[in-house]
């Protein structure tokens, strides 16, 4: 009887124990990462909003509202190389910069071609 009951409060407080907590400094990264990652797209989707579509190629309009949103790119880049040494600690900083620089790549290369399709857009709507 006593095994049976010291079984039963085993298993409940085993079934009490907290789940490990996930690390905050991680959480807080990514948040700040997606953050700036929505802060980029604003401001290129803002260049675009201004800009006067009607005499330049939709891809010239694109990397020019690109180009104009370079400070908020090369501070997510930043952060996507701290990231990755605090998730990847082994790595070099070459490393982390590798791939920040291919993160943020794809990320500008998304914005440049929804640009794109919005300002193709705009320019249908003028004629």
């Amino acid at each position: 009887m006593r095994l049976a009951l010291g079984l039963v409060v085993l298993t409940l407080a085993a079934c009490d124990a907290a789940p490990p907590r996930p690390d905050p400094k991680g959480q807080q990264l990514r948040a700040e990462l997606d953050k700036m990652t929505a802060d980029y797209g604003k401001c290129v989707d803002e260049k675009i909003a201004a800009a006067d579509v009607s005499q330049d190629p939709a891809g010239s309009i694109a990397i020019e509202a690109v180009k104009a949103c370079r400070p908020i790119r090369n501070a997510l880049r930043l952060k996507v190389a701290s990231f990755d040494r605090f998730g990847h600690p082994k790595h070099s900083p070459q490393q982390a910069e590798a791939v920040a620089d291919a993160s943020v790549g794809v990320i500008e290369k998304e914005l440049r071609e929804n640009a794109v399709v919005t300002i193709v857009k705009r320019q249908n709507n003028l004629k």
